[in-house]
């Protein structure tokens, strides 16, 4: 046989050999979306939630704050979230990631930390997601039972709202903002409907400046009422996680944040004052502590009438709902940035061929969640006690990622000269941010039985997970830095 004609095949590498953390950065899968600054609003908001929060955290802040000072506590507090939204913003402008918290305080702080925090962050909003999935069961079966005499265990309605979430959830970006968008509407509306009647009916004792005044500013314990009212405005954030499905992002994203801020601030405010005025300022202190759960359909039953109290009871499951879909939303985009940088397996970090959204990390997301609920409803823990610690170890998790954010920015800016940012914005309300901060969380921890109620095992377990996952974000990027260092350059979604 002729030498010539000898053919001497060449390797071909399998694609299923290839290392994505080799590829180039182009090939790492974006997500695709349309959302615009509304849908945008409207997607926050939903995940904080606006009459869930009117309805059980405004009387707390009433009763267990600073009382009839409440609605400028809300004011004071939207202050403070806005000048940490200076450096935040920043931020957003300069690292054009969608890996938010996580991509941010790597950037600003090196990987090892920023893979800590976002391993902090994820678990921050598990927490969130399975919090409010334990709380939506409990309201569901207890309206259920009311009106239908049908006694379901919470459970199972949780594993109910679970499913149709993950359906949700597995689809576009566009009609999840949709869905909530309408949710939110309707929450605004009925809150409004009960402000326009609580002042036009002038209450129980007539229109009042005494919330105003400094004497009732300055009464009872403002540091308290901040602790609770944190988690009302907090979750602003959650907007630069969409980065890739929004619309010109370096605009569409700070409009946004600021616009929450705003809103909900205001919003807060003025309906704590109609609060105090439908019970009457000489009464509102006492019947809040008296009742905190109750006082909000207690005020719009007197100010509006008792069919529009049960339409708050229906409107406020579907406000529930709404809050689920988009905290497990922004939960995914974090498991799919992990994925996407190679913490995670790569399969979770794939986009869906037609929806353009992060499926598979949705899959793993509910999953996790959906075993949760199965853990809690085996347990057989207090699901009023589960829901209440859950919530309140998340509320110092994200005043934690908070003042890692503000130090982020004033360590980033510090590295990269020549961006023609103000001392203001990189330096000055960053510094004031993470000083009030870390005022805030010393606060919290002295008054910590206020939030979480009596210690419980779940308290223990609920800070140890906290702890656990930023010691062991740190210390996975430490080893991927000396054993794989092709993977630690990807964290922080540093490529793609």
């Amino acid at each position: 046989m002729s030498e010539s004609r000898i053919k001497i095949p060449r390797p071909v590498p399998r694609a299923d050999r290839v290392d994505p953390l080799e590829q180039p950065a182009s090939t790492s899968p974006r997500l695709r979306g349309r959302m615009g600054t509304v849908a945008l609003v409207l997607t926050v908001m939903a995940y904080l939630a606006p009459l869930t929060a009117a309805a059980g955290y405004l009387p707390l802040v009433i009763g267990y704050g600073n009382g009839l000072g409440a609605p400028v506590t809300f004011l004071l507090l939207g202050a403070l979230f806005a000048l940490f939204a200076v450096g935040f913003l920043a931020l957003v402008r300069h690292i054009p990631k969608p890996g938010a918290f996580y991509a941010y305080i790597s950037e600003g702080l090196g990987k090892r930390i920023g893979l800590g925090a976002g391993a902090l962050t994820l678990v921050f909003y598990f927490f969130a997601m399975v919090s409010t999935y334990i709380f939506a069961g409990v309201q569901i079966q207890a309206m259920v039972q009311r009106d239908f005499g049908v006694d379901l265990q919470w459970w199972v309605w949780s594993a109910v709202i679970c499913v149709f979430v993950g359906a949700c959830s597995y689809r576009a970006i566009d009609f999840s903002a949709r869905l909530v968008g309408i949710v939110v509407c309707i929450e605004v509306a009925v809150i409004l409907i009960f402000d326009v009647a609580t002042l036009a009916k002038g209450g129980a004792e007539g229109i009042s400046a005494e919330p105003f005044t400094w004497t009732s500013i300055s009464s009872g314990s403002i540091a308290v009422a901040v602790l609770f009212s944190v988690g009302i405005l907090g979750g602003f954030e959650s907007t630069a996680i969409y980065r890739d499905e929004v619309r010109d992002p370096d605009r569409t994203i700070p409009r946004a944040t600021y616009a929450v801020i705003a809103i909900l601030t205001i919003f807060s405010s003025v309906a704590t004052y109609c609060i105090i005025i439908a019970l009457g300022p000489s009464n509102a202190v006492a019947m809040a502590s008296e009742d905190p759960s109750g006082t909000f359909t207690g005020v719009t039953q007197t100010m509006v009438g008792s069919f529009f109290t049960q339409v708050v009871s229906v409107v406020l499951i579907t406000s529930i709902l709404a809050c689920l879909l988009s905290v497990t939303n922004v939960a995914t985009r974090y498991i799919h940035s992990f994925s996407v940088d190679g913490v995670f397996p790569e399969k979770l970090g794939s986009v869906h061929p037609r929806h353009g959204s992060p499926h598979k990390a949705s899959l793993a997301t509910n999953a996790v969640v959906f075993a949760s609920i199965v853990v809690f409803a085996v347990s057989e823990i207090d699901p009023q006690v589960a829901y209440g610690v859950l919530g309140g170890v998340g509320n110092f998790a994200f005043q934690t990622l908070i003042i890692l954010v503000s130090i982020a920015v004033i360590f980033y800016f510090r590295r990269t000269p020549g961006t023609g940012q103000s001392a203001w914005r990189v330096v000055v309300a960053p510094a004031l941010s993470a000083i009030l901060f870390v005022g805030l969380i010393v606060n919290g921890a002295t008054h910590v039985e206020l939030l979480l109620g009596e210690p419980t095992p779940l308290t223990t377990i609920g800070f140890a997970v906290l702890i656990v996952s930023f010691v062991g974000g740190l210390g996975y990027a430490s080893f991927l830095a000396v054993r794989r260092p092709n993977s630690y350059a990807r964290l922080g979604r540093s490529k793609g």
